[in-house]
């Protein structure tokens, strides 16, 4: 991406590829708004619907805003004249990232396919949320280097 101000369609191109990633991220970690620990009644379903209609307005919500930020912020950012990072230290960055993607996928497969306790589950929860930080510890860390 260039720094010029104005956007070009190939910006406008990201930006919906960055809203649409989101959008479908949320839906996968809310188990696309499937409520499947209710009792079947005809206001458990109805009850269902409304939430259903809630949960993907709200992932469109979610979607434009945090693709919005996420874009902006990498569009727009401060460009400085740095020394570049020894290029191992780089690879330990893609190498760190591509193993807590793996760890964010395996403990969000155990926490929807696994009949665990609750406990388990806030503990399984905790750790996805500490790794999503790791994982945009290490994305800021690749696009400032210091």
């Amino acid at each position: 991406m260039s720094n010029s101000r104005k956007l070009t369609g190939k910006d406008y191109a990201w930006w919906t590829i960055s809203v649409l990633a989101l959008f479908v991220l949320f839906l996968w970690v809310g188990n696309f708004g499937n409520l499947t620990y209710l009792t079947q009644s005809p206001i458990t379903n109805y009850v269902e619907t409304l939430w259903h209609v809630t949960y993907i307005a709200a992932g469109g919500v979610f979607a434009i805003f945090m693709g919005s930020i996420i874009f902006l912020s990498v569009r727009f950012r401060a460009v400085e004249v740095t020394e570049a990072k020894p290029k191992n230290v780089i690879n330990y960055y893609y190498a760190a990232l591509f193993i807590d993607l793996l760890a964010v996928i395996g403990i969000t497969y155990e926490i929807f396919t696994i009949a665990i306790s609750q406990f388990i589950l806030g503990l399984l929860a905790a750790a996805d949320l500490l790794l999503f930080a790791s994982i945009i510890y290490l994305v800021y860390k690749m696009y400032y280097q210091e």
